[in-house]
């Protein structure tokens, strides 16, 4: 049964441009809460067309994600996200009025994956912002998340030296995403996490290691090992969106 998404509250759209810089970094928050789930060879197919059937639903106020996990330290195979810029169209599907729609639902991922975890976070920041959002993701492109532990005296400074970077690397992504964000709960002590997009896995490692050589990138390592503590790693292949 299709989630009867058009009574949800309509998404409110919002950019707001960082005036002091001028590398198009944007302030376009977004929320979203992610299903980090290990799925069986057999079983994703039927995962896949039971997203399909739920999310396929014009206008909504939400975007939902699937994506296949390629490497982690985690045991998940597979990433289920429902992002938005409206935090009220996420708290809706949440709500009492779509009790039995939600229940029926989950009832149904649960025979096809383990839920491994649940985590909520905000995207903060984010460069090159697609058409569509901040929270668009393009079909069968990587994305590459770096996730680090910072203490809420530090996060300013961490903010900083994350936006003086991307002006300095701007030359390495033309349509790649570089963003960064908050964990608000469902991921312990990590607190921070920066993402980038790729095209493809050698997009991915060229790109790495284009970074790699920018001498402004040993600065920035500098000024963050104090602050930062590194807290794993993931690297995942978007399936589709809905």
């Amino acid at each position: 049964m299709k989630i009867q998404i058009k009574k949800i509250i309509h998404k409110s759209v919002f950019a707001l441009a960082l005036g002091c810089l001028s590398q198009n970094v944007i302030s376009e928050p977004f929320h979203w809460n992610s299903y980090e789930l290990k799925v069986s060879p057999k079983n994703v197919a039927p995962l896949f067309q039971l997203l399909d059937e739920t999310f396929s639903i014009d206008d909504k106020p939400f975007k939902v994600t699937l994506s296949e996990t390629i490497f982690t330290d985690r045991e998940t195979t597979h990433n289920l996200v429902v992002s938005s810029a409206d935090v009220d169209a996420i708290s809706s599907i949440m709500s009492d009025e779509y009790k039995a729609e939600r229940e029926s639902f989950m009832v149904r991922l649960h025979q096809l994956a383990e839920v491994q975890s649940k985590v909520t976070g905000v995207r903060n920041y984010t460069t090159n912002i697609p058409e569509d959002g901040s929270d668009t993701k393009k079909e069968n492109s990587f994305i590459a998340f770096w996730d680090m532990e910072i203490k809420a005296a530090d996060a300013p400074k961490f903010v900083e030296s994350f936006m003086k970077i991307v002006p300095k690397t701007k030359d390495i992504r033309t349509n790649h995403i570089l963003g960064m964000g908050t964990y608000q709960f469902g991921r312990g002590k990590t607190t921070h996490y920066v993402l980038h997009t790729f095209e493809s896995y050698s997009d991915l490692k060229n790109s790495l290691d284009s970074y790699m050589k920018k001498g402004a990138m040993a600065e920035y390592f500098n000024e963050i090992k104090d602050i930062s503590t590194p807290a794993g790693n993931t690297v995942s292949k978007v399936v589709k969106q809905w």
